[in-house]
C-alpha cells in the first residue's frame, strides 16, 4: 500500500524502517519546529539521501501547498505519529484509506497532546498504543487497533515513549492489514469517560509538598522527565527541577516535621526530604541554574537539614546555596 508518513523522529523510526523494508513508503512529512530545527534537518537529510520525497508542514501551508503536494503523491494511506496541527477535513478524504493516527494512550479516556505524561502522573499501571482513523475532532476517530503497554514503577516518560516507539513497526502492519481488508473498527464509545487532557500547565508540573504523597511526587517527577526537565519546586525562592527521586523504605514515619523539610543532607549519603504523612524521599538528581547535579553535590553547595523545599517561590529560608 502506497503510504506517506507524517512523523516526529526518532519516535517513529521503527515505523519508518518497517515501511521502507516492506516497500510501502512513498514520502515523509515533517512538522516545522523552531526548537528542533537541527534535529529536523538531520532526519530530512537522511531520508532524502535514501531517495524519498519530503515535505515540511506548518500552519500556513497545510491548507494549500500540502493539499496540492498530497494529491500529487497519490498515496493510498497517510500515517501520523507525533504531529500537533489539526488536519483540515477536506484533506482527510484525499487518500483512499484516509489518515491513521498513532496515539500513545488509551482512547477515549486519555485524549490530548501528551498522554504519556498524564498516564504516569496519575499512577496508571498500564497504557496503550491506540491506532485510530483521523476525523475532524481530536483523537476521536474509530479505533483500528489498541495494544496494551505496561508502565513499570520508576519508568520515566522518556523510557515509556522509547518502549512504545520500538513496538510501532510490528503493530502498524496489523492496522494496515485491517484497513486494507475493510475489517470492522471499534467506534470510541461514550460509556467510557471521555477525557481530553490539555498540555500540562505550570501547576500540573509542580510539586505540592503539602498535598502530594511520596508516590505522587515520584510519579510527577517521572512524568516530567525528560520533556519538562523535571518537576518544579523552589528553594530559597529560586526555581529548581527535580529530575530523579527514590522513595525510602524500612523506617518509621517522621512526626513533627514539615512537608518539604530537608531531614538529612550528607555529602556521601545524599539528600532526604520529608513528605506528607512523614514519609521520606531521596532526591537523586536536581537541575537548577548551577547545573544538573546529584543531590550529594547540592549538599556541597550548601543545602542543609532544616532547610525547606517549597511549593511556591516564597523564600522560607534565610540561608542560600553557596556557589
Amino acid at each position: 500500500m502506497k503510504t506517506i508518513l507524517i512523523g516526529s523522529f526518532p519516535t517513529c523510526l521503527s515505523l519508518f524502517k518497517h515501511l521502507t523494508d516492506t516497500r510501502q513508503l512513498t514520502a515523509v512529512c515533517f512538522e516545522a519546529s523552531k526548537n528542533e530545527a537541527e534535529n529536523e534537518q538531520f532526519w530530512m537529510d537522511s531520508i532524502q539521501n535514501e531517495g524519498y520525497n519530503s515535505f515540511v508542514i506548518d500552519k500556513n501551508n497545510i491548507h494549500n501547498e500540502f493539499k496540492d503536494w498530497l494529491k500529487k503523491e497519490a498515496a493510498e494511506l497517510v500515517l501520523v505519529c507525533g504531529f500537533s496541527l489539526k488536519i483540515p477535513k477536506d484533506i482527510l478524504d484525499i487518500p483512499k484509506y484516509g489518515f491513521l493516527n498513532i496515539h500513545f494512550g488509551k482512547l477515549p479516556s486519555n485524549k490530548g497532546p501528551n498522554p504519556i505524561f498524564w498516564s504516569i502522573k496519575n499512577g496508571h499501571k498500564t497504557t496503550a498504543i491506540s491506532i485510530h482513523k483521523i476525523n475532524e475532532h481530536w483523537d476521536s476517530g474509530p479505533t483500528v487497533l489498541e495494544h496494551p503497554v505496561s508502565i513499570i514503577m520508576g519508568e520515566t516518560a522518556g523510557m515509556v515513549n522509547s518502549k512504545m516507539s520500538f513496538m510501532l513497526g510490528q503493530l502498524i502492519q496489523k492496522a494496515i492489514d485491517r484497513i486494507n481488508n475493510q475489517e470492522v473498527v471499534n467506534v470510541q464509545g461514550s460509556t467510557i469517560k471521555n477525557c481530553y487532557n490539555k498540555r500540562p500547565n505550570a501547576i500540573d508540573k509542580s510539586i505540592n509538598w503539602e498535598s502530594h504523597t511520596v508516590d505522587e511526587i515520584e510519579n510527577l517527577v517521572n512524568a516530567c522527565n525528560p520533556t519538562y526537565g523535571g518537576a518544579t519546586t523552589y528553594y530559597q525562592g529560586s526555581i529548581m527541577k527535580i529530575v530523579e527521586v527514590s522513595p525510602v523504605a524500612d523506617y518509621m514515619p517522621l512526626l513533627g516535621k514539615i512537608s518539604g523539610e530537608i531531614i538529612h543532607a550528607h555529602p556521601q549519603e545524599g539528600l532526604y526530604v520529608c513528605c506528607k504523612y512523614g514519609k521520606l524521599l531521596k532526591l537523586n538528581i536536581i537541575s537548577s541554574d548551577v547545573g544538573t547535579l546529584t543531590g550529594t553535590k547540592y549538599v556541597h553547595l550548601g543545602i542543609q537539614p532544616g532547610h525547606r523545599f517549597t511549593t511556591t517561590s516564597e523564600n522560607s529560608n534565610k540561608e542560600s546555596i553557596k556557589i
